[in-house]
């Protein structure tokens, strides 16, 4: 059989694990009250949704959860940007003033477009695949949780309706 991502350096199941979470999670915001858009284009509010949950998210007690939004916030994944006309990786941690929720759920889309968007997959640059694992771990371990805490966005997620 054929890889889907034959130059990615992480597990594939792990990373279809990842981008098959990620889109159940766009899908639950985006069919209930956490989708912004208009007749030509809709995407999930991610930052509503962080801001309205961030109370919950700030109680949940499982350990490995805490454990994974500890490490996103204070070992955050890297951002590709464009600098002189090279693709560099760019240290962005997350603003310290967001609530909490919204600063995990931001690396948990930046870890989605670092994957993705093939800087994964491509990159000539790649480093550390234990990190990547570990980030990526840690962010379905994010998405998983948070979307317990509302129970039309959990009935969307788990069961496709709400």
């Amino acid at each position: 059989m054929n890889e889907l991502f034959p130059q990615l350096p992480i597990p594939e199941p792990i990373a279809l694990e990842f981008l098959g979470t990620f889109a159940r999670c766009e899908y639950a915001l985006k069919c209930t009250r956490y989708a912004r858009g208009n007749e030509n284009s809709v995407e999930a509010n991610w930052d509503k949704y962080a801001k309205d949950i961030n109370w919950h998210f700030r109680r949940v007690k499982d350990k490995t959860f805490q454990r994974a939004v500890d490490f996103l916030l204070n070992e955050p994944p890297r951002k590709q940007v464009l600098r002189k006309g090279h693709l560099v990786w760019h240290e962005a941690p997350p603003n310290p003033k967001w609530p909490k929720a919204q600063q995990a759920l931001l690396m948990v889309r930046r870890i989605r477009n670092n994957l993705f968007h093939g800087a994964k997959v491509w990159s000539p640059e790649y480093d550390n695949r234990d990190r990547d694992i570990r980030l990526l771990r840690a962010g379905l371990a994010v998405m998983q949780q948070s979307m317990l805490l509302d129970d039309e966005v959990h009935m969307a997620f788990r069961y496709g309706v709400f």
